[in-house]
């Protein structure tokens, strides 16, 4: 009879700590940093444990069913909405690798790929260079708590087992990612722009001077002309990270109240 009392006390409890941390789960497995294979799937499971134990106090659900198919439909529901909230910031990251995509093409990086163990893939070295770029001004402006603050103002958005699938949730992620090739121009611009006018000078002095070989003299200009305006921007891109950054707030905002309110 006692074991029943027990159960019969502790079993909402942990049903509530499975809803939970299905969202964390969610959300951390669509995080850049995070969902990649250098951290081990260990520390992954002990993060979204003790970010649940930690939130659990703050955040209060309400009773759960105790039929299992619904059970099972609301974790998966749950988890789905930790993955669509963090999409958000998987195409903010995108955008840099985008950025950096286009930036090494045309300084002559095209066939330089370096190995990404995150995504166990060949990825260009520009586009590594700006992820870790924005890695680190993501840890400076303390973003990271972000995805706290995310989690529990997701709850007040849309309830356990609330989300619904609206019809405007096709054009959200569209915007999303027109967002994400504006960033992605924006960062590559001084480059594109410096690298288009040296070739440019480059055509009218092969024009003027037919001795010159301008294919092989193309390729050390280009290259120190992209890595010299890539230094002298680093204040413009670091300022437009960290702008961008504070802006993924209101954009995982918008996106969760068209999931909750539809």
């Amino acid at each position: 009879m006692a074991l029943a009392q027990t159960i019969h006390i502790l079993l909402p409890e942990f049903q509530a700590f499975l809803v939970l941390i299905s969202r964390i789960g969610g959300l951390l497995a669509a995080l850049p940093v995070l969902s990649g294979r250098t951290v081990p799937l260990k520390v992954k499971l002990a993060l979204v444990l003790v970010l649940g134990a930690a939130l659990s106090p703050v955040i209060h659900l309400p009773p759960m069913s105790y039929d299992p198919a619904i059970l099972a439909a609301g974790l998966v529901s749950e988890m789905a909405i930790g993955l669509t909230i963090g999409l958000a910031v998987r195409l903010f990251f995108g955008a840099l690798e985008l950025a950096g995509e286009m930036i090494g093409i045309q300084m002559g990086f095209g066939v330089v790929q370096l190995f990404d163990p995150t995504t166990s893939l060949h990825t260009p070295m520009m586009a590594q260079y700006f992820t870790l770029l924005a890695s680190l001004v993501f840890l400076s402006l303390n973003a990271h708590m972000l995805v706290v603050a995310t989690i529990v103002s997701s709850y007040e958005a849309i309830p356990a087992f609330g989300a619904t699938l609206p019809s405007g949730l096709g054009e959200e992620v569209l915007r999303l990612t027109q967002q994400m090739f504006t960033i992605g121009l924006k960062l590559a611009a001084p480059v594109l722009i410096t690298i288009l006018l040296i070739n440019i000078l480059l055509a009218i002095l092969g024009r003027a001077v037919s001795q010159i070989n301008v294919f092989v003299l193309s390729f050390p200009i280009t290259i120190a002309g992209g890595l010299a305006v890539l230094g002298m921007a680093m204040p413009f891109t670091v300022e437009l990270l960290a702008r961008e950054i504070e802006r993924l707030q209101l954009t995982i905002d918008a996106l969760m109240k068209v999931l909750g309110h539809g």
